[in-house]
Formats: C-alpha cells, sequence, structure tokens
C-alpha cells in the first residue's frame, strides 16, 4: 500500500433510508482504521445523467462535457482505489452504479476496485458478478477476489443496522486489506 491511500467509496442507491446509507459509514471507517484517506462519491448528489454520449468513453475523441461527469471522472481519476458499495437489484448492481461506470473508460483501467455489498438471497453475490464483468473484463480494472458479501437477516438487519458485528468485521477487513495491498 501507498502511504495514505486515498479511496474513493462509491454509494448504490438513491433511496430515501437505504441500507447504503448505514453500510457506507462502516466501509469507511474500516478503510480510515487501516490508514486510507477516503472519500465517498454520492451518486445521488452527483445526479449523472443517463449516459448519452455520441461516442463511448473508450473513444480517443471521447470528452465529458456534463460537469457532474467531468466530476465523477475526476473522482475516479484522482483516486488510488475504489469501493463500490452494492446493493442488489433482481441479481445484479444498481443502475445507478451500472450508469457511472459506463461513463468513465480509461480511468477504470488497472485501478484497484474492492466490492462490498448486501442483499436478501446472495448477499450482493450476483451484482458482484455484474461488476466483475464490467469493470474487470471490459474495462480493465484490477477488481479484487476477496468481496464481502453481507446477508440481510444474517449479517444486516434489515434496517441495515449490524446484526453479527464479528463477522460483518472479518468481512470487511479481509476485502479491505486486499484493496490496498493492490494500490
Amino acid at each position: 500500500m501507498t502511504s495514505m491511500a486515498s479511496v474513493l467509496v462509491v454509494t448504490g442507491s438513491v433511496r430515501p433510508n437505504s441500507v447504503n446509507e448505514k453500510v457506507i459509514p462502516i466501509v469507511v471507517a474500516e478503510l480510515e482504521a487501516q490508514g486510507a484517506t477516503t472519500t465517498v462519491a454520492d451518486l445521488k448528489k452527483l445526479a449523472l445523467p443517463f449516459y448519452d454520449a455520441p461516442v463511448p468513453p473508450a473513444s480517443p475523441d471521447f470528452s465529458p462535457t456534463h460537469e457532474n461527469v467531468k466530476a465523477w471522472t475526476s473522482q475516479v481519476a484522482e483516486a488510488d482505489g475504489v469501493v463500490f458499495v452494492t446493493p442488489e437489484y433482481n441479481h445484479t448492481m444498481s443502475p445507478l452504479q451500472l450508469n457511472a461506470i459506463d461513463w468513465i473508460g480509461k480511468e477504470w483501467q488497472d485501478k484497484p476496485i474492492a466490492l462490498v455489498g448486501y442483499g436478501w438471497t446472495s448477499g450482493a453475490n450476483q451484482a458482484h458478478a455484474t461488476a466483475r464483468e464490467a469493470l474487470a473484463v471490459n474495462l480493465k480494472a484490477k477488481v479484487g477476489d476477496t468481496q464481502t458479501n453481507l446477508f440481510l437477516g444474517n449479517h444486516l438487519n434489515p434496517d441495515g443496522s449490524v446484526a453479527d458485528k464479528a463477522a460483518v468485521k472479518a468481512k470487511l477487513t479481509a476485502t479491505i486489506t486486499e484493496l490496498l495491498e493492490a494500490i
């Protein structure tokens, strides 16, 4: 890990009282406990438009024109690593996060990425499969192998509060440690 790695934590929901609002601070606390500096990319506040650029971000001709897309691109480019906190929507990642990923091209290449998710049936495992496909396979990011899958009704209560502190801590520590070692 570089000294004081800068890590961007990406929100995954715009719903009021989302479980995401409870999980993000836990992730930030673990990152900071391991010596990272953090910034939260609040996709609700960024309000990225649906992807509608005339050329793909991988194109040499691509240049974001929307101010919020420029801000988002800068956040990703400046971070040493990124953590996606993913809810699971219909067995995939949230459309909010997928849209945010789609707006960026070269900034993802070789970027260390960690996946922390939650859900009822797979703890976001299926959402992470989608994220891994988009980020690692298509965009050539370095997505870590040690993802955190938190199950509602087991690790987390339905309102997002922690139900099993030891298990959540162990899972997050492993994921964050792997991310920081990749930086």
